[in-house]
């Protein structure tokens, strides 16, 4: 069990900019008890320009550190995504950053909440040659490691399907959500049977997204009503048209029911 929190917008207004810092940091904060072992969280500029933090803290100590005030400051009129995790290890120790998310595997950077009982049988049989080697120990790694092999010259309609077909190499739980920074507009979201609930802000004019319903609910009020999307689907949401469509995505497709544990 982990915990996942996150902020997607097509750029924060000046006036807005401490409120969101503000907010992301308390959805930090409600995650800690789903994973207290290490925490991350990664930012993501209109041109493409990233910044990841993490360490083996809880989300308590980790928003106290230097680190992590002065990744707050980069949040400007350019961000468009906040992406955050609280981990509770089932494989590979979080005194090895690597294991810590978020996690960068080529061009692709991303969180995980759930546990792969085949991570190791991806790695042998179904990356291709030279991209077998692992970078850390976490089974979490597998999926982006599949992700970012996958040929983002599709057409979106395309990507889906090929993100739906890799599914059924996924055996366990998972709900992951990932960016490609040089495609910063999109952030993709896949949901087998772990929470993740979200919710668009007018004021704000972004999607928060949180493994705990109650957050939403205490900093939003009653403009939540239910807000946890379905399970065994993906979704890709485009920064872009969140002011027009709100939370609603602006592709969905549905993953392989093949992938139960085994």
């Amino acid at each position: 069990m982990c915990g996942i929190a996150g902020f997607f917008t097509n750029g924060v207004k000046t006036e807005n900019i401490e409120k969101v810092r503000q907010l992301f940091t308390a959805n930090l904060l409600a995650n800690e008890t789903r994973g207290k072992e290490a925490t991350g969280a990664l930012l993501v500029q209109k041109d493409c320009t990233w910044h990841l933090e993490k360490a083996a803290l809880p989300a308590c100590e980790f928003i106290q550190t230097m680190r992590y005030k002065t990744f707050l400051q980069k949040v400007d009129q350019n961000t468009i995504l906040l992406l955050g995790h609280t981990r509770k290890p089932t494989k590979g120790s979080p005194e090895n950053n690597d294991n810590n998310h978020p996690i960068v595997r080529g061009r692709t950077i991303g969180v995980h909440n759930g546990t792969l009982s085949n991570d190791d049988e991806i790695f042998l049989n179904h990356l291709k040659a030279g991209k077998e080697s692992r970078i850390g120990a976490v089974d979490s790694e597998a999926i982006f490691a599949l992700i970012d092999e996958l040929d983002r010259r599709d057409t979106l309609s395309s990507r889906c399907d090929n993100l739906s077909r890799m599914s059924r190499l996924l055996h366990g739980s998972y709900t992951t959500l990932y960016a490609h920074p040089d495609d910063p507009c999109r952030l993709y979201l896949l949901k087998y049977n772990n929470p993740m609930s979200v919710h668009y802000s007018p004021e704000l004019d972004g999607l928060f997204f949180s493994s705990r319903y109650i957050f939403l609910r205490k900093a939003f009020g009653r403009s939540v009503i239910t807000e946890a999307l379905p399970s065994r689907h993906g979704y890709i949401f485009d920064s872009r048209l969140i002011s027009h469509r709100g939370k609603i995505p602006s592709l969905s497709f549905s993953l392989s029911e093949q992938n139960d544990m085994m």
